[in-house]
């Protein structure tokens, strides 16, 4: 068989970075708990005109700019996302008509007529979903290329337990047979369940309940059957149209975290078992150089993985870790919670997460939730620490574990290929991200909140532009290109 996986990578991530430091002091939170307990360090940001889409149009634009892709030579742009920009037409035919506008110079119009794009949904995992999607498809047309984008802004409700974990960014990957980079094995586990851990559902606001609170905001309560005479006389766009209840979707989610990590747990563990059954050979322990994590925070793979490790552990070394700390038994796999939390404490456990996770956190730790980027960022980080270090990745096999929220899990792994290095990006990762402006408090929250309308930093790039107001048009979405 072909080998197929991973040709080349790349990113893009906002140029604004919020210090947890500042957060924490903000909000009243003890630092230590966020950076020591949690791993983080600082939040990336969209200015006022980036958003998914140009986002995910930069980091494929770097890809194709730097591996010298010609337009023709892609089939297909597949985005995962759950920061869509439309419930009808695909954020990737945004981000295609972006790519196409700044490559029509050299390339002329329309150069991507002929590429197929389509978006992905399903929290977290979309982008895998688009990933294993692509690879099937190049196995049965190898001659063909394909992109997988993942993109996403975290955002949550302002002092939120989720607020310190928001992050913004996208990764690009072109997607082979022979591939450079990493060939991926066919085989993957899979784990689904419908699950209410986290969603960003559509609200629903009767308007005369919203008439009646603007009226008491202004100290003037109206009558019921003044409010039904003031609506249907009003021929406005909002207040007039023939629906009785309003509709609002928020980008901010509605979520359980704690819930989530048991449904992070529980999917993933599910999905491991499945390709298990599928490869009785694996060993992950063992055979597994790396493991790559979703991320929702930093340290969350790391936290959540102990049982999981402790329940593949080799027989001779489950016993003396047993005997070491003290567990009455380690016959059964109903693991108590105090010996799993000291396990995680283990000097075994440490050595694990130091030389097989660890790597991943990096770019997490200063980034932010990337959302379905951040499996892919993880894997991008373990890459370029070990570039910084010079060190020979050929050979070594990579894990992944990724998750989505309500809830699916998928389990895979793959082979890093000789020439790994040339498929990465040609700037160094940390010391782009040690360049970006530090913004204070006030100005995130300015950001948050939409009051700003003019871009906090001047760039070059794609940029949001504008949203159409014409008839027929309300709504649409307007981009250009900038230059400083």
């Amino acid at each position: 068989m072909t080998k197929t996986g991973i040709d080349a990578i790349h990113y893009y991530v906002p140029s604004l970075v919020l210090p947890i430091s500042a957060l924490a002091e903000a909000r009243g939170i003890e630092y230590a708990k966020l950076n020591k307990g949690l791993g983080l360090e600082g939040m990336a940001l969209c200015d006022a005109d980036e958003d998914v889409a140009t986002m995910a149009a930069e980091a494929a634009i770097n890809l194709i700019e730097e591996q010298g892709l010609k337009p023709q030579e892609i089939d297909r742009i597949y985005l995962g996302t759950e920061s869509a920009l439309d419930a009808a037409k695909p954020t990737a035919a945004y981000i295609l008509g972006i790519i196409e506008d700044r490559l029509q110079s050299e390339y002329g119009e329309r150069c991507l007529q002929n590429c197929d794009v389509i978006d992905m949904t399903f929290a977290c995992i979309g982008g895998v979903d688009a990933l294993l999607n692509s690879a099937d498809y190049i196995r049965l047309r190898p001659q063909s290329k394909a992109i997988v984008i993942a993109a996403d802004k975290a955002q949550y409700d302002l002092a939120s337990t989720g607020e310190y974990t928001q992050g913004a960014g996208a990764v690009a990957m072109l997607i082979s047979a022979n591939p450079r980079l990493l060939s991926l094995e066919p085989e993957f586990g899979v784990a689904t369940k419908s699950e209410y851990d986290f969603f960003k559902p559509r609200r629903l606001f009767a308007k005369s309940d919203l008439l009646q609170a603007a009226a008491q905001l202004l100290g003037s309560p109206i009558k019921e059957e003044d409010i039904s005479a003031l609506l249907a006389s009003a021929d406005d766009a909002f207040w007039g149209s023939d629906k009785k209840e309003i509709e609002l979707f928020k980008e901010e989610p509605v979520f359980d975290g704690p819930y989530s990590n048991d449904c992070y747990k529980a999917r993933t563990s599910e999905a491991l078992k499945h390709l298990e059954q599928q490869r009785p050979e694996l060993s992950i322990l063992k055979d597994w150089d790396y493991t790559v994590f979703h991320l929702p925070y930093a340290f969350q793979a790391r936290r959540m993985f102990t049982e999981m490790w402790l329940d593949r552990l080799p027989s001779s070394e489950l016993a003396s870790l047993v005997a070491e700390l003290g567990q009455a038994s380690g016959e059964s796999p109903d693991w108590d919670h105090a010996f799993v939390k000291a396990v995680s404490k283990s000097e075994a456990y440490r050595q694990f997460v130091a030389t097989k996770i660890a790597p991943g956190e990096r770019a997490s730790s200063q980034i932010g939730n990337m959302y379905t980027a951040s499996l892919f960022m993880s894997f991008l980080s373990i890459l370029e620490s070990a570039r910084e270090a010079n060190e020979n990745l050929a050979g070594k096999q990579m894990g992944f574990m990724a998750y989505g929220s309500g809830s699916k899990s998928k389990v895979f792994f793959g082979n890093l290929e000789a020439q790994w290095k040339e498929a990465l990006p040609k700037g160094a990762l940390f010391s782009r991200l040690a360049q970006r402006q530090t913004i204070d408090f006030k100005t995130y929250e300015a950001l948050h909140k939409g009051e700003l309308k003019e871009a906090v930093q001047t760039r070059n790039g794609s940029v949001f532009q504008a949203l159409a107001q014409e008839p027929n048009r309300e709504g649409y979405r307007y981009y250009a290109q900038a230059s400083k």
